[in-house]
C-alpha cells in the first residue's frame, strides 16, 4: 500500500489497481567509439530522476469528482513516497503529474499518477551523536550527510581520507552535503556561514568511515542519510 508523507492511500479511500514495479534509476552513461580502438570509451556520470507511474481506485460510498479532488491535495502535497511493505524506505517526490479520470460511473473512478522522483531510495534515518572516533558503515551507495558540528573556535572533522575544517564557530556549524551548504539555523534564522567552511562537502562511501573531530569540536550529530540504487 503506498504511503504519501505520512497518509495512507487507504485513508483517502484509494486502492492501487496493481502491485507496483520497484523503481531503479537509469545511470548517465557516454559510449565515445574511438578508431582503432576495440569497443567503445565508456564514460559514466550520475543517476537519472526515476519516472514513475501508478494506477489508483477509488471505491467509495460518495460521489467520485469530490473524493478526486480531495485525493489530488494530497498528491500534490506530498514530498515522500513509501509503501507499507518496506516501511523504512522512501522515494523523495520532485513533481507530480495526474492523467484525467476516468469515471463511469457515479461512485468509481480510476486515474494514474506519473511521479518524478529522485534517484535514490533512502533509508529512515536518525541523528547519531559523535563525541569520540566512531565508525560508521554504509551498506549501500554513497551518502550525502548532515553533519552538525559543536565548536568553540575551530577544529577538523575527518571522514576517512576527507578532511573538512570549521574555523571561527561559536556554537555550531550545520554542514548539508546534499544541498552543498553550510549554515546556521537557530530560532528560525539561517545564517550563512559558508565562509567558515574549508575542504568540500563529505560523502559516506561504501563500507567503513572512520569519523574524528580535533580542535575546539566538542561534538558532532550526523544523519548519514543512508541511500540505495
Amino acid at each position: 500500500m503506498v504511503v504519501l508523507d505520512t497518509t495512507k492511500i487507504k485513508d483517502i479511500n484509494l486502492s492501487l489497481s496493481e502491485r507496483p514495479a520497484i523503481p531503479t534509476p537509469e545511470q548517465d552513461t557516454e559510449h565515445i567509439d574511438i578508431r582503432g580502438r576495440h569497443g567503445s570509451l565508456t564514460k559514466k556520470y550520475g543517476f537519472k530522476d526515476i519516472p514513475y507511474s501508478l494506477t489508483f481506485d477509488f471505491l467509495e460510498d460518495t460521489p467520485f469528482k469530490q473524493a478526486f479532488r480531495k485525493a489530488k491535495i494530497v498528491f500534490f502535497k506530498a514530498k515522500k513516497l513509501s509503501f507499507e511493505d518496506d516501511p523504512d524506505i522512501f522515494y523523495m517526490i520532485k513533481s507530480v503529474e495526474i492523467e484525467d479520470a476516468l469515471n463511469d460511473v457515479l461512485e468509481y473512478g480510476q486515474f494514474t499518477v506519473n511521479f518524478t522522483l529522485a534517484p535514490f531510495a533512502f533509508e529512515v534515518t536518525k541523528l547519531i551523536t559523535i563525541t569520540s572516533q566512531t565508525t560508521l558503515t554504509n551498506a549501500g551507495y554513497e551518502s550525502e550527510p548532515y553533519i552538525k558540528a559543536y565548536a568553540a573556535g575551530t577544529g577538523k572533522i575527518y571522514i576517512g581520507n576527507q578532511v573538512v575544517t570549521v574555523k571561527d564557530i561559536n556554537g555550531f556549524i550545520e554542514i548539508d552535503s546534499t544541498m552543498m551548504n553550510a549554515y546556521r539555523k537557530e530560532n528560525g534564522l539561517i545564517t550563512n556561514l559558508n565562509n567558515h567552511m574549508i575542504g568540500d562537502f563529505p560523502v559516506l562511501v561504501e563500507g567503513k568511515n572512520i569519523i574524528k573531530f580535533d580542535g575546539n569540536i566538542t561534538k558532532l550529530e550526523i544523519d548519514p542519510r543512508w541511500r540505495w540504487i
